[in-house]
């Protein structure tokens, strides 16, 4: 089973049932980043429109993650990135899911997360737990825990 090579694959990846969206999107940013200093290739690796998976939340991480990964490096911010479906959620999600974090993660959320109503950690990044509120998804799902627990980051 190949990696997926852009987040339209991560789409289709996740929307067939062969891998789960967390272990997918993780192997496509492994790729985005194998791939620097060269950012025609990154580019390309954000342009093909995805599928819409059907998963508000899902839909909206795609979304952040295309929208984050192109301002974070200087590249062109998609188009599809602004359609509606990625703006689905209909109330605020904190990733991790923690009362306690509530204020770090709205103050810190990327901008590309913040306006979809995820909520996250400044520096996301590949994590190693995930929201109670959804234990359907694996633990690497998480783009959010950033620095704080040693993961590696999308700077």
């Amino acid at each position: 089973m190949s990696r997926p090579q852009n987040l339209h694959e991560v789409a289709l990846t996740t929307i067939a049932g062969i891998k789960p969206f967390g272990n997918a999107i993780d192997e496509f940013i492994d790729a985005f980043y194998l791939d620097r200093p060269d950012k025609a290739r990154q580019q390309r690796r954000l342009n093909a429109p995805p599928a819409i998976v059907g998963d508000p939340f899902i839909d909206a991480w795609i979304g952040a993650v295309g929208e984050h990964l192109a301002r974070r490096w200087n590249l062109e911010v998609p188009a599809w990135t602004r359609r509606p479906a990625h703006y689905q959620l209909s109330r605020p999600t904190f990733v991790p899911d923690s009362k306690a974090l509530r204020g770090t993660l709205t103050t810190e959320s990327p901008p590309a997360f913040r306006s979809r109503m995820i909520f996250t950690f400044v520096e996301p990044a590949p994590a190693r737990q995930i929201s109670a509120r959804r234990p359907a998804y694996p633990a690497t799902l998480m783009i959010g825990a950033g620095r704080r627990d040693g993961c590696r980051g999308l700077m």
